[in-house]
């Protein structure tokens, strides 16, 4: 198990000082500058070293401070090029491929975007400071004028789903988009078991785009060249469901949105900004003092993912959120931060930075995992052994679950009975569709159950702990008597196995001679194996209650 958390925890690139000089993600090979606004390009290099960035004809140099970070300001220029850019330190990049331009969208934005429906959508970008930018839509138009740091924004009425609608953006230049949709959008974010595409999932071989589905539209954040001259990290366009744009998209998210514009039968679209191994603390915005509180009593500046994906979307109007993170921190949590602290945190951060209100926020619970290569990659179940084994992805899943009554408006899609136990399951469609059912129920009122039942409240009673359960309609055990309920006296160490009785949306279990406060569990093990359902087949989430009387 030491081996897989390892493994789990290998960073894709770091953010640590260098001995050569190093471009931040930010910038790259192909980036666009903005004329009459300095560039802040920033990386690292070793302590001390003195840094230059030659640019149409002029050089300007920094000195990397202590901890060999570095940042120079390049005056952009007139619009054009593309035009050379190099920079040199203990080494030597050439970038060949820099433009600068007199207007430019919010790299999300695009043709063959989606607006978000019922309420105002943002467009936005940059342009020559004082400049008067104009963007008319479905008969209307609305004006604004770029500040001082080339900063634009309108707030657009979109009005009900349709389009395909033509939008015109108009300054000292012209962005003509042909093709923009009114509907459903979501972002879709977490680490590699969202970020995994389409291609990867047990069902890519039966999928049919054949034509392609124009009411889903994708919009990716690709996976980063961490080589010095690698490019711009930059959204790559809107592209409508076709065979060969959903092979690269996240697997969770396609078949989330699939399913979702399937039954609401207008325009969605997604937003993919995953990234593979990234702990939660990776995607956190920079916390207020009250938000430091819920995270380990102090808290980060806003992490690398967050700043330079999820920035990158904002103030994009979206309807919610699908999270699919936290293998990274299934680790032994030795400061006791724990996950549900983080991942309000981090909730409450979003909303806020979004500047949308407390927009939806749908979790996937962490699958079943296995514990030896056969059983993480290829799918071998595990001994009878392996089974009793209770760890941190256990810890994880109920924290996942605590989350929920910390932050309103989160709902959580439990997927472990889907899976064999492999660290990136195949089985991304039934993920994915469950997501979409509790979208469907929590967000757009249909009246579908959209969740497994929660454990809401225990108690003792005489020689039985009862435990109550919300969702929980048709409350009934599969395949056999209840199974996976422990209990023991608070203090002990061992927890023991618990005969289990259903009661209408209550579970009894037998408590004979156990006094005291007692702590409760069900199906709290790595490979968890609880048979526990509502009438609409969903499952219960594992839990652990402790101090029960």
């Amino acid at each position: 198990m030491r081996v897989l958390i390892a493994a789990l925890m290998v960073l894709a690139g770091s953010g640590a000082a260098r001995a050569d000089v190093w471009l931040d993600g930010a910038w790259g090979e192909g980036m666009i500058l903005q004329t009459g606004v300095k560039a802040p390009l920033h990386g690292t290099a070793k302590a001390g070293e003195k840094v230059s960035v030659t640019f149409r004809g002029k050089t300007i140099e920094a000195e990397a401070d202590k901890s060999g970070k570095w940042r120079i300001e390049v005056e952009p220029g007139e619009p054009g090029g593309p035009f050379p850019m190099t920079l040199k330190g203990a080494n030597t990049i050439e970038l060949k491929n820099v433009s600068v331009v007199e207007m430019s969208l919010g790299q999300v934005l695009g043709d063959g975007m989606v607006l978000q429906r019922g309420g105002k959508a943002p467009v936005f970008g940059t342009a020559a400071p004082g400049t008067k930018v104009s963007v008319a839509f479905r008969g209307k138009s609305w004006d604004a004028v770029a500040g001082a740091d080339g900063a634009w924004r309108v707030d657009v009425e979109p009005g009900e789903a349709g389009g395909p609608f033509p939008m015109s953006v108009r300054g000292k230049a012209a962005i003509e988009l042909k093709a923009v949709s009114v509907g459903e959008v979501w972002v879709c974010s977490g680490q590699s078991n969202m970020r995994w595409g389409v291609s990867y999932t047990k069902d890519a071989g039966s999928l049919k785009l054949d034509p392609p589905n124009e009411l889903l539209r994708l919009q990716k954040f690709p996976e980063g060249s961490y080589a010095p001259d690698h490019p711009q990290l930059r959204f790559g366009g809107w592209t409508a469901a076709d065979k060969k744009s959903v092979m690269a998209f996240s697997g969770t998210g396609y078949y989330f949105g699939a399913a979702l514009q399937e039954k609401l039968k207008v325009p969605v679209g997604l937003i993919h900004a995953a990234f593979d191994a990234s702990g939660i603390r990776e995607w956190m915005p920079e916390l207020t003092p009250d938000q430091k509180d819920l995270y380990m009593g102090g808290g980060p500046a806003a992490g690398g993912h967050y700043a330079r994906q999820v920035r990158a979307i904002q103030p994009y109007a979206i309807r919610g959120v699908i999270w699919y993170q936290g293998e990274a921190n299934a680790s032994k949590d030795i400061f006791k931060i724990g996950y549900a602290r983080p991942l309000a945190a981090l909730i409450g951060g979003w909303r806020r930075d979004w500047g949308q209100g407390d927009f939806p926020f749908l979790i996937v619970q962490l699958a079943r995992i296995g514990f030896g290569p056969e059983q993480v990659h290829n799918g071998k179940l595990p001994s009878a052994e392996q089974r009793e084994i209770v760890g941190d992805w256990s810890r994880v899943r109920d924290e996942q679950r605590r989350a929920l009554a910390m932050v309103p408006g989160t709902g959580l899609a439990v997927s472990y009975d889907l899976t064999t136990g492999m660290l990136h399951p195949p089985e991304k469609k039934p993920i994915g569709e469950r997501l979409a059912v509790l979208a469907r129920a929590q967000v757009y009122g249909e009246k579908v159950e959209g969740s497994g039942p929660l454990v809401e409240s225990a108690k003792v009673e005489g020689n039985e702990v009862v435990l109550t359960f919300s969702h929980a309609e048709g409350l009934a055990a599969r395949d056999g008597e209840p199974r996976q309920f422990e209990l023991r006296v608070q203090g002990q160490e061992k927890f023991a196995p618990a005969k289990a009785r259903i009661d209408g949306t209550r579970v009894r279990l037998e408590a004979v001679g156990l006094a005291g406060p007692l702590d409760v569990r069900y199906a709290c093990r790595e490979w968890p194996d609880g048979n526990l359902y509502n009438a609409a087949g969903l499952p219960a989430s594992p839990f652990e209650l402790n101090g029960v009387k």
